[in-house]
């Protein structure tokens, strides 16, 4: 490594101190697809530059971070893959910016990650994960350095990439005390690539070995249903996609490359199973998600599907690259882009076009056991969990039940239906369509379910039969029902209960749905 380092101080002398960037294997064999995605985001990102501090502003819908630092260590790999003129030299201040912000305090819980915006108070020492630090920024800024190595490393600077070195010893060193568990899908992925190629830099055989380690560990656990237990997410699928690509196109493990391939090719036949070309958003249940309607924000698995049917087929806002919900997802767009999609032949056939009404169900755990099911139709999808009471109530981001619908008219947008905040369910939906609940609440009794539903207003609501805009959806139970709502702000409330206070019998509700224009 030192006699490269001093051919390559050479080369810097004799070009004023700058290397041109030279093309790598990825870049050789992109796409025009990808080739116009890292156009388009990074050109947007160019916007948010500020440069008397080096780094990305933030977007104006996050007001708290002043400045972004993972956002603009992307924006380093945006620009060098990019190569206008000027490019270099503002990744170079980019980079040189994100490195100065990562803590360096050996023994320390935040070892080795970065902060989030560069006035961020370093952790005392009674750091609390999350509100204090985030320690799954060693994962993201390590790979981003990582890939920015592995295909630009001769246009950078011998003292950029000794400082990057130890950035990825710091975050490798920081992530294997922290021992992230297997099943937090998408950070164990990144950080088992990031042990095997910072390892393989460092000729540091323990983390290589953490690195396989944790790999066969995630596989060990992808075998066992042939899904993750991070279930249909479509932001972290994103990630995961991400570090398989990773795994396929860049580990020095061979173990990596084979069993990254292996379980790349099954996530997009599971996202191709789930995803609705015409609705253009993935059906649920959701173990994490941030919206509801995937063309309504930039979420990372819509960017990876926008590279294999196109920007305009892709679910992604219209608008492009803005401020918006999770807007600073854009920025990891020339990461994927760079990567490049690898789905089967099957699961590009499905992405583009539906093939029919057809019916999914996933075993996402055994013990204690989870099922997904979903159903897609020409008009409308429905995703429900059941598991078993095991599970959370549903939150902002875990939807145990979800049904989408075209609206009617001319137009492409899309209604929802979800099991509200709030409300603990049960759910599954069966080959015909037909959606079975039965709510769960913590003293055992089963009384009642709260909907939130996106539709313009609600034409007829009573305890058998509801009539939405393109939607009618018809209500069963063994008991009477009572049926109220609230409208707040565009959303729709509805909650079924027993229409008697008499909670003796379960509620177990049916609902059946009949889209129309």
């Amino acid at each position: 490594m030192e006699v490269e380092r001093r051919e390559r101080s050479m080369r810097e002398e004799s070009a004023g101190g700058m290397v041109d960037p030279l093309p790598g294997a990825l870049r050789r064999r992109m796409s025009s697809t990808a080739r116009h995605l890292i156009t388009s985001t990074t050109t947007w990102m160019d916007t948010l530059w500020d440069p008397k501090v080096h780094l990305l502003r933030a977007p104006v819908s996050y007001p708290d971070w002043s400045h972004m630092v993972r956002e603009t260590s992307w924006y380093a790999l945006g620009l060098l893959t990019r190569g206008a003129p000027g490019d270099l030299e503002r990744a170079l201040q980019a980079l040189e910016t994100v490195l100065d912000h990562q803590f360096d305090r050996s023994g320390a819980v935040h070892h080795g990650t970065w902060r989030h915006y560069p006035d961020e108070p370093e952790p005392g020492p009674t750091a609390e994960e999350w509100c204090d630090y985030d320690p799954n920024w060693r994962e993201f800024i390590g790979c981003a350095l990582l890939l920015i190595l592995h295909e630009f490393e001769p246009s950078l600077p011998a003292s950029a990439i000794d400082r990057i070195d130890r950035a990825l010893a710091l975050a490798a060193e920081g992530a294997l005390i922290r021992a992230v568990a297997p099943s937090y899908t998408n950070i164990a992925l990144m950080g088992a690539y990031l042990f095997d190629a910072a390892g393989h830099r460092q000729t540091n055989h323990q983390l290589r070995t953490a690195g396989e380690r944790l790999a066969r560990q995630v596989h060990d656990l992808w075998v066992r249903t042939s899904t993750f237990p991070e279930f249909n997410a479509p932001t972290y699928y994103g990630v995961d996609l991400f570090a398989l690509a990773l795994w396929r196109a860049c580990a020095p493990s061979q173990a990596l490359r084979r069993l990254g391939v292996q379980m790349e090719q099954q996530l997009w036949h599971q996202i191709a199973d789930r995803y609705h070309p015409d609705l253009r958003t993935i059906v649920g249940p959701y173990d994490r998600t941030y919206g509801m309607d995937m063309r309504r924000y930039p979420a990372l698995t819509g960017l990876w599907i926008a590279l294999v049917t196109g920007s305009e087929r892709a679910p992604l806002p219209p608008a492009g690259p803005c401020a918006g919900p999770q807007a600073h997802d854009w920025c990891f767009a020339p990461c994927f882009a760079l990567l490049g999609a690898m789905p089967p032949v099957g699961a590009v056939a499905r992405l583009n076009a539906l093939t029919g009404p057809h019916h999914v169900t996933t075993v996402i755990e055994e013990a204690p056991r989870r099922t997904a099911t979903s159903w897609l139709g020409p008009r409308h999808m429905i995703g429900a969990q059941d598991a078993g009471g095991t599970k959370s109530r549903a939150g902002e981001q875990y939807c145990p039940v979800t049904v989408h619908w075209a609206a009617p008219g001319t137009g492409d947008d899309v209604y929802w239906l979800r099991a509200a905040a709030g409300t603990a369910v049960d759910a599954d939906v069966d080959t015909s369509g037909v959606l079975r609940l039965a709510p769960l609440h913590a003293d055992g009794e089963r009384t009642s379910l709260t909907f939130e539903a996106y539709t313009p207003h609600a034409e007829q609501l009573t305890p058998d039969h509801w009539q939405l805009p393109g939607m009618t959806v018809r209500l069963s139970a063994e008991q009477h029902l009572r049926v109220t709502s609230t409208d707040s702000g565009g959303r729709l409330r509805i909650t079924v209960s027993p229409a008697t206070a008499d909670t003796s019998s379960p509620l177990y509700l049916i609902l059946r749905f009949a889209p129309h224009d």
